[in-house]
């Protein structure tokens, strides 16, 4: 129990520290996402490219700042995201395909959404009392078929 106690207060902690920062990062990057998706579908490569490298600097920052979230097994999931979006951005600098910003811009919105949740105030959250635990693990005992 005193486990998830530091817990919720190492992500309250993080929430308040990155919060504002996090919001100004994910819409510019998806602010950037967008226009380089608009110049892709235009086919102006001259004028995609800057928004591509703006995205490219925004992710990393993003990257950077969610990489302190206080739970390790979200930060791992973090680094293959990110490293996924970084490639497609790097290849999109060669040769932009407006689909790919598409997914990037999915991507980068339902990363939103689940930062958002991780930082809802928990106090709703109800943990199973002790006593009821040991009734479930003693129910699922009697029903194991050895």
């Amino acid at each position: 129990m005193h486990h998830i106690s530091k817990l919720k207060t190492d992500i309250e902690k993080f929430g308040s520290e990155k919060n504002q920062e996090m919001a100004f990062l994910f819409q510019s990057l998806t602010h950037s996402l967008k226009t380089a998706r608009k110049q892709a579908k235009n086919l102006n490569l001259a004028r995609c490219t800057p928004s591509t490298k703006h995205a490219i600097n925004l992710s990393r920052l993003l990257y950077t700042n969610l990489s302190s979230v206080p739970v390790p097994s979200i930060v791992s999931h973090l680094d293959d995201l990110f490293a996924y979006i970084e490639e497609t951005l790097q290849s999109n600098l060669k040769l932009p395909f407006a689909e790919d910003f598409e997914e990037l811009i999915v991507l980068v919105e339902e990363l939103e959404k689940a930062v958002k949740t991780l930082l809802e105030p928990i106090e709703n959250i109800r943990l199973p009392s002790p006593s009821h635990i040991s009734e479930q693990s003693a129910d699922a005992l009697k029903q194991t078929p050895y």
